[in-house]
């Protein structure tokens, strides 16, 4: 996998003034700014025309608009003689106080809304990542397994939504995880905005069900799936897994060229009824499909040349000996095409064939490089 290069370019300076803009005009600032001018003006005239014959500091305008400006920011420093004055200024505390809270308040989110939104990138020029269509607050768990400190092959992450104002991800100094991930803004159903995020150099494409299509969240799916194979086209053929709902359209989802398919209320049937029957056994599949450094995984590699033409039970003894260290594996089964054999028994899986992929239990990705057979250890 060539090194995947980040970002190509940053917007210009204009697109980020723009940006800076309708920010501001989104969270009301203007509005917060304008009340504070009026409150400060309309204060400043009631004060002149109750104080002026008995306070000195209110005998202009222009003496009586400076004093309210501090009062508002600052307090009341100077001593109110009428009660019509004392009315205003305890108004123009309460108000002022308020107002500017809300104008703090209101700069600050745009502040921390703006360093989540650097995340947003207009144009990328990535190889091997990963691509997530469709935003979910699950997905932060899928980009902590994915950026899991076990896993050595670490992908770029680039979430495709819609609505990146969405997408609230954790600050990267507080979890490493959440350093390479980017975000392009677009609907995945868009062969555009597919191509903006390389899906077609990219290791794989993960789909989302988007919750707010409620029961059409899989039919959302099935056209995603197809607008990524266009993107892709004939000469590239990244993994695609996709997300299903309903498990009637898994099929559909196959057609319109999924890979592989998840449905979680299949799999939570199926673990519950599993669980039913033999107790304890959400332990081993939550083991199994936890990515820790502890946790035992499922990894599929291709056989090794070394391997080839052996049967299955010699195959498996290579990797029993060696029990030492955390690079001890089994062998469990294989996949030869789209047949899956796990234990496979009496001579159902053959002499090992190239282009077979082994499935191990590990608790690391094993080396097969050094791996030896018995008659040459």
């Amino acid at each position: 996998m060539s090194e995947p290069v980040r970002v190509r370019e940053k917007a210009s300076w204009r697109e980020t003034l723009l940006n800076i803009l309708k920010a501001w005009n989104r969270h009301q600032v203007w509005k917060i700014l304008a009340a504070i001018v009026a409150m400060w003006i309309v204060s400043g005239i009631a004060l002149h025309f109750a104080e002026r014959n008995t306070n000195p500091a209110f005998a202009t305008l222009g003496e009586s608009l400076w004093n309210v400006w501090v009062t508002l920011f600052s307090g009341l420093e100077i001593e109110i003689n009428s009660s019509g004055g004392r009315f205003v200024v305890a108004a123009v505390l309460v108000v002022g106080v308020a107002l500017a809270g809300l104008f703090t308040a209101s700069v600050a989110s745009i502040l921390i809304e703006r360093a989540l939104r650097s995340r947003e990138v207009p144009n990328l020029e990535m190889s091997g990542h990963l691509v997530l269509c469709n935003w979910s607050p699950r997905a932060l768990d899928w980009i902590r397994e994915v950026h899991s400190g076990i896993v050595t092959d670490k992908r770029p992450v680039v979430i495709v939504h819609d609505s990146p104002d969405e997408v609230v991800l954790p600050d990267k100094l507080d979890e490493a995880a959440f350093n390479d991930v980017y975000i392009v803004k677009g609907d995945p159903v868009n062969e555009v905005i597919l191509r903006r995020a390389k899906v077609a150099q990219a290791h794989s494409i993960v789909i989302l069900s988007d919750d707010r299509q409620e029961q059409h969240a899989d039919g959302k799916t099935i056209v995603c799936c197809i607008a990524v194979k266009n993107a892709c086209g004939q000469e590239h053929d990244p993994n695609i897994v996709a997300e299903c709902q309903d498990p009637k359209y898994r099929q559909h989802m196959r057609k319109a060229g999924a890979d592989e398919v998840i449905s979680s209320a299949d799999f939570g049937l199926r673990l519950m009824a599993r669980a039913a029957l033999f107790h304890g056994m959400t332990r081993v599949y939550q083991e199994l499909l936890s990515v820790r450094r502890d946790a035992n995984e499922m990894y599929l590699v291709p056989v090794p040349p070394q391997l080839v033409g052996m049967d299955f039970v010699a195959a498996a003894n290579v990797f029993l000996p060696d029990r030492t260290n955390l690079k001890a594996c089994l062998l469990i089964g294989l996949y030869r095409g789209e047949a899956m054999m796990l234990n496979p028994v009496g001579g159902e899986a053959g002499p090992l064939r190239e282009g077979d992929e082994l499935i191990l239990l590990s608790q690391t990705l094993p080396d097969l490089s050094r791996l030896k057979p018995p008659d040459a250890a």
